[in-house]
C-alpha cells in the first residue's frame, strides 16, 4: 500500500511540474495570435519544405492543414524529422512544443513559435508518382512527329533552295 501512495504522488507531482502546453491550430495562432503571444503551446501538422540549419538552431515549416507555421528550433530537434513534405515526399508529422510569438524581436518580427521539443507522431514516406502509360505513348508519338517534321524541314530547304 505504501509503495502504491508513494507511486501515486510522484506521478500527480512530475504532472504537474511538467509545463502546460495547448494544442492550437494555425487558424487559431493566427487569428488570436495576441492571445497566445508569449504563451507555452503545442502545435500538430507536416513538416514541409527544407530544414534550414543556422548554427545550433534552425528553421522548419509546420502546416497543420491550414496554414503554415515557422518553427525555430535545436538542431538536435530538427534533426528528429526524417522527411519533410514536397512533390517527392509526405512529411513527418510533428508535435511541436514551445513558446509562441506573435511579433517575434529575435526574428525581424516575425510570428513564430520557438521549440522546446519536437516529437516525430507519424513518420513521413517517399511518394510514387506511376507513370501514365497513355501519356507515354502519347509524348513518344508526339516527339517522333517533331523530328520527322524538323528533318522534312531541313531536307526541303537543303534541296529546293539550291534549286532556286
Amino acid at each position: 500500500m505504501r509503495k502504491a501512495t508513494v507511486l501515486l504522488i510522484v506521478i500527480i507531482i512530475s504532472f504537474l511540474a511538467s509545463p502546460a502546453y495547448a494544442l492550437v491550430s494555425s487558424t487559431e495562432l493566427i487569428e488570436d495570435s495576441k492571445k497566445y503571444d508569449g504563451k507555452r503551446i503545442s502545435f500538430q501538422g507536416e513538416a514541409i519544405g527544407d530544414i534550414m540549419e543556422r548554427g545550433e538552431y534552425g528553421w522548419v515549416n509546420v502546416h497543420d492543414g491550414g496554414d503554415a507555421i515557422g518553427v525555430w528550433a535545436p538542431v538536435a530537434e530538427l534533426r528528429k524529422i526524417k522527411f519533410a513534405g514536397d512533390y517527392n515526399h509526405i512529411g513527418d508529422t510533428v508535435l511541436v512544443e514551445g513558446i509562441f510569438n506573435q511579433a517575434c524581436s529575435e526574428h525581424a518580427g516575425e510570428l513564430d513559435i520557438h521549440a522546446e521539443s519536437i516529437t516525430v507522431v507519424v513518420a513521413g514516406s517517399q511518394v510514387e508518382h506511376p507513370i501514365d502509360r497513355r501519356k507515354a505513348i502519347a509524348a513518344a508519338i508526339l516527339l517522333s512527329m517533331a523530328i520527322t517534321l524538323l528533318l522534312a524541314n531541313r531536307y526541303q530547304k537543303k534541296h529546293f533552295t539550291a534549286a532556286s
